[in-house]
């Protein structure tokens, strides 16, 4: 009989400790972020159709922060552009207050003189962005938290 009460309090103890630890593992995976935050240097590349693309872009560095520094700034105006595309989301803000304006929903609950657009978003610019890294099966998207010219033009 305390054999079978040993080996049931034993029994307890290791689904206690295979729950907590199970627990444990998915805390911490709801920690990390499902779409992570990225940093990309690149070339800003209007479309024929309108739509923005970061191209002869870097890979992503996954980013902490949402704003950039100035070193973070000055070392990406010596990175090397590399071989990737991303299809921009969320540009009206980094384009000028009259492009922002063009836009019919923004027009209509936005005036003029209170428009927000930094203007950093121009066609042929070397850039660095940062954005929400959003994966599909052929393609590379970011959503731009902020946008940051590095040149005129885009070597």
């Amino acid at each position: 009989m305390k054999g079978r009460r040993a080996f049931g309090v034993l029994a307890l103890l290791v689904c206690g400790l295979t729950t907590g630890i199970r627990a444990q593992q998915q805390e911490s995976d709801l920690t990390k972020p499902k779409v992570p935050l990225v940093s990309v240097v690149g070339c800003a590349t209007r479309t024929a159709e309108g739509m923005w693309m970061l191209t002869n872009a870097t890979d992503g560095v996954e980013s902490k922060v949402l704003f950039m520094t100035a070193k973070e700034i000055e070392e990406a105006k010596k990175k090397a552009l590399g071989n990737n595309r991303y299809k921009l989301l969320g540009t009206l803000e980094f384009l000028t207050k009259e492009e922002l304006l063009k836009d019919a929903h923004r027009a209509e609950f936005t005036r003029p003189e209170v428009a927000n657009a930094t203007g950093q978003l121009q066609d042929g610019r070397k850039l660095i962005v940062k954005g929400l890294l959003i994966t599909a099966p052929n393609e590379k998207r970011l959503n731009l938290v902020s946008v940051q010219q590095l040149a005129d033009t885009c070597k």
